[in-house]
């Protein structure tokens, strides 16, 4: 929906605010990389520059296309658990829908290899309360994409299993109550328990299950800010090709200023490490349920207490913070205009992207999100990359460009992800003593130089 700001009075709004003149509440290019798929291929692509930094995503497979590494991986590394499981997700799968459990690749369903999805090492030893598993469900608030601006809320949801939890087995893997903490699924189980508390039952709040951890003796400041850096490094991973493929829904339009509210699901292991399990692009904020008499089967429509509570604070928050343009108690930023100096080298994807959009409008192609030959032509010459590389020839680049756009199975443009794979390419070519992300800055540094010298003539 777009709401006009000067017709609405929200959140006590008045003219000392700065509120553009409307707002929408969906940044319609962020559902591609909220996707399984793309969202594990970006996080994997800092985790190759920053090996130390981005570890918090178990590690993945796109299938079927990475199915070939996958079984590389299971059956030559030595460090593999013998009773290490997997989890399958499909990529566009939303509520549980097609996930599964195994154990040998072999496992795999024919139909699996028919359709996009993530393969993911199962984390076996999940924090247990009560011997249940749970995750979190966090509401991430973009108030705005570029510059990129975010906010987390300081409560949200635990979601619990209806099973207690073992580790898994062939007796047990198939036992979804038991590994998936997905609410659409286990709300249909019959040992669900609903309350009208927020400490008890299989949906708890967040606030909650931190003050039981605290007085269990766990660090709780120190998780909050794990938490905080996981959702905030995930973030930085998935802006850039938001913003690319954000480029054609936005021309005509530059009076909206989009928002978006995100659900980020995190599971902790049981040394409290944090796991981004999942991003949904459209979380749930339905705060009732259909409760249905079984003698009569009639529906009745009840209020959920606990969902109210976090919900509703979720809501109210945000709409604080877009029409006061400043975070309440319930938000804390977690992405500002100033980025901690530790932080600033994870932007070399932002800045890819930068180097990426500078000569869009350059392509033959008429849609804006990929580069085409003549903008990559255009490229080469004003960052002049046969003088950053001496050796390499017209040739070898046009051969490059080829072969990376027909690994993205697009023959004729550079969408942004394999751009950012042709930079990588040619930066260890240049710089191959050094760091990947060591190769890939001093590589982007010569052509955002050679690109102000252009412009300066």
């Amino acid at each position: 929906a777009v709401v006009s700001t000067q017709s609405t009075g929200w959140c006590g709004c008045d003219g000392e605010d700065s509120v553009p003149t409307r707002l929408q509440n969906r940044i319609p290019a962020i559902k591609v990389a909220c996707r399984k798929g793309p969202m594990c291929h970006l996080v994997n692509l800092m985790h190759e520059l920053f090996p130390g930094h981005f570890s918090f995503l178990p590690q993945s497979w796109s299938i079927p296309s990475q199915y070939a590494a996958f079984c590389h991986f299971v059956f030559t590394q030595k460090h593999t658990p013998k009773d290490q499981y997997f989890i399958l997700k499909p990529d566009e799968g939303s509520q549980g829908d097609g996930i599964y459990l195994f154990k040998n690749p072999m496992d795999l369903t024919p139909g699996t290899m028919s359709r996009n999805s993530v393969v993911q090492r199962y984390i076996g030893n999940p924090l247990l309360i009560d011997g249940f598993k749970f995750d979190f469900r966090l509401y991430v608030l973009i108030s705005n994409l570029d510059p990129l601006e975010a906010y987390l809320c300081n409560e949200g949801l635990a979601r619990f299993c209806t099973q207690k939890y073992e580790s898994p087995s062939s007796k047990n893997a198939c036992k979804t109550y038991m590994h998936l903490t997905n609410y659409s699924l286990n709300k249909l189980s019959e040992d669900f328990v609903r309350s009208e508390h927020d400490n008890q039952g299989s949906k708890r709040t967040l606030s909650s299950v931190m003050a039981l951890l605290k007085a269990a003796g766990h660090d709780i400041d120190r998780l909050w800010r794990v938490i905080k850096d996981v959702v905030f490094k995930t973030l930085i991973c998935i802006a850039p090709l938001t913003k690319v493929e954000q480029l054609n829904l936005e021309r005509g339009t530059t009076d909206v200023q989009h928002f978006h509210l995100l659900g980020f699901d995190i599971l902790l292991d049981d040394q409290l490490n944090p796991y981004l399990l999942e991003i949904n692009g459209f979380p749930s904020m339905r705060i009732d349920y259909e409760l249905i008499d079984e003698e009569s089967s009639t529906k009745t429509i009840v209020t959920s207490p606990v969902d109210a509570k976090v919900k509703k604070e979720a809501l109210r928050g945000a709409l604080h913070i877009l029409f006061k343009r400043r975070p309440d108690e319930s938000y804390c930023q977690i992405v500002g205009p100033e980025i901690a100096e530790e932080s600033r080298q994870f932007l070399v994807f932002e800045e890819c992207r930068n180097l990426y959009t500078m000569f869009l409008k350059k392509s033959s192609l008429r849609k804006g999100s990929m580069l085409g030959s003549s903008g990559f032509r255009s490229f080469v010459r004003t960052c002049r990359v046969l003088d950053i590389l001496p050796t390499v020839t017209n040739a070898d680049l046009d051969l490059l460009y080829i072969s990376i756009c027909h690994q993205s199975d697009i023959v004729k443009c550079l969408t942004f992800l394999s751009f950012y794979r042709l930079i990588l390419t040619l930066a260890v070519r240049k710089f191959p003593e050094l760091s990947l992300y060591e190769a890939l800055k001093g590589f982007l540094d010569r052509c955002f130089e050679n690109v102000a010298v252009a412009n300066r003539g």
